[in-house]
């Protein structure tokens, strides 16, 4: 890739995604410095490139003299990013190149495998009392066409992409490995360097291209030892360490709101891989608060993996402040915590509402829901569908409502499946993706019920409901 970039820069006529050109740099200079930080760090963040230095905009050579930058030591190049950064992970390398008989210098830098925040604002004094900031605290920069900028959604989402696509040639070469092997040879299970096992030999396991061969199931769950299993420790931890990453990137663009800033595609791939988020309370709680009160996505795994208090105060503030569209993940969780709980409420928005001569739809809607529990498994009301209604999630046979009851780990991986589908831009699969949660992990809420419910009524108090903060039109 390194002589066809350096080609690539050599021979074009204006800066892009990867290209960015500087006719100057001068290394005591605090501006250029900030300036050449921000630049190295977009490229990295949007799968690497390289910075020409000596070239006009067009990408002609100036004859500037870059004897100081050449001078350099790529390690004070490094400082200088990390100052900005914190510790980071940046592979880069300073090279000498050379363009219509005159000398140029080159940072050449490779991706990012985590998007890198800066930590410190990069400001400098452009003229006596005026200063300029290049990048601001929390910022993640990278490159839109030929400009650095500020980061969104959709470049955090390539950046998860760019990892996976990474990990899984490494994956697929592996395999290559195991297909191609000579006939009679065996899949040995080496367990990880330093825990002093033995090696095991997984002597049910084949690669084949028979289409009736038992399937083979990839897990890092490396207490799954039955037939059709295959361990692969490393690869799985390096995805799932992707997911964590992705997390805490959203903590610092958070600094200390409850709120998931990456945007509603990238909260479904990481729900997607949720059974491997490994994350303190306190973050579990920002993607709870988030998915239940502003993204209406499913979050019920989040729900059973967290304590009932932490749980009830989510929805507590949703009693207080109901609000569009998180009053509707009320209701639904309303239908799993009990009768006691049901009536509760039903009663206290009955006390509100009753008099109205327009109550808001959500009213109604709880209404009628509650009214089904005498016929209806909760779940299947709480999903809103009925019990012949059928998922069709691609690459799945289509399965009834009814048969998920008995399924909860069906509807989880279906419900996987649903949400990678969201994250690729099925935005249809949104509306399965939260139904299925209801099978997957109803059963786990209701065994939590009677806390979660006792929890909620606890910090309600005496407090009554307030008034609706958006009249929107209920989504069914």
């Amino acid at each position: 890739m390194m002589p066809d970039l350096i080609q690539k820069a050599l021979t074009a006529k204006r800066e892009s995604k990867s290209v960015e050109f500087k006719e100057t740099f001068d290394p005591t200079s605090p501006g250029d410095w900030c300036e050449v930080v921000k630049d190295i760090v977009a490229i990295a963040n949007s799968g690497g490139g390289i910075i020409v230095f000596g070239v006009d905009s067009s990408g002609v050579p100036t004859g500037t003299s870059l004897l100081a930058l050449a001078q350099t030591d790529p390690a004070d190049v490094g400082n200088k990013v990390s100052k900005y950064t914190g510790p980071v992970q940046l592979d880069f390398e300073m090279r000498e190149l050379k363009k219509q008989g005159k000398k140029l210098q080159a940072v050449i830098v490779q991706a990012a495998p985590i998007p890198i925040i800066f930590q410190k604002p990069g400001t400098y004094e452009v003229a006596p009392g005026k200063q300029k900031t290049a990048f601001g605290v929390g910022t993640v920069y990278f490159r839109h066409g030929a400009k650095s900028e500020p980061g969104n959604s959709e470049d955090i989402r390539a950046v998860i992409e760019r990892q996976l696509e990474f990990i899984r040639k490494s994956w697929i070469k592996g395999v290559r490995r195991v297909v191609q092997a000579q006939e009679g040879s065996q899949i040995i299970a080496v367990p990880p360097s330093g825990t002093g096992g033995p090696s095991s030999l997984a002597t049910t396991v084949r690669a084949v291209n028979d289409p009736r061969a038992t399937p083979v199931l990839l897990t890092r769950d490396a207490t799954k030892t039955t037939t059709g299993t295959f361990v692969h420790e490393e690869v799985s931890d390096a995805i799932f360490d992707e997911i964590n990453n992705v997390i805490d990137a959203n903590r610092v663009l958070a600094k200390g709101q409850r709120r998931f800033f990456l945007g509603l595609p990238v909260y479904y791939r990481i729900y997607a891989e949720r059974q491997h988020v490994s994350q303190s309370e306190e973050h579990t709680t920002v993607l709870l608060h988030s998915a239940v009160c502003d993204l209406y996505a499913p979050a019920l795994f989040w729900a059973v993996t967290l304590p009932a208090k932490t749980v009830a105060s989510t929805f507590a503030e949703l009693y207080l402040q109901p609000r569009s569209p998180g009053i509707r993940s009320l209701i639904r969780m309303a239908l799993l915590l009990g009768e006691e709980f049901r009536e509760w409420l039903f009663e206290r928005w009955q006390r509100k509402w009753k008099h109205y001569a327009q109550p808001p739809n959500f009213y109604w809607t709880f209404t009628e829901a509650r009214s089904k529990l005498a016929h209806v498994d909760p779940r299947i009301v709480a999903a809103n569908v009925s019990k012949n209604t059928v998922f069709q999630v691609s690459g799945n046979p289509p399965i009834e409502a009814i048969k998920l009851l008995d399924s909860p780990q069906l509807a989880s991986s279906l419900l996987s499946t649903a949400c990678m589908r969201v994250f690729q831009g099925d935005a249809d699969m949104r509306s399965a993706a939260r139904n299925l949660d209801y099978f997957a992990y109803g059963p786990q809420v209701s065994d939590s019920a009677a806390e979660i419910s006792k929890s909620i009524m606890k910090l309600v108090g005496d407090r009554e409901v307030g008034d609706f903060g958006d009249a929107t039109t209920e989504e069914q």
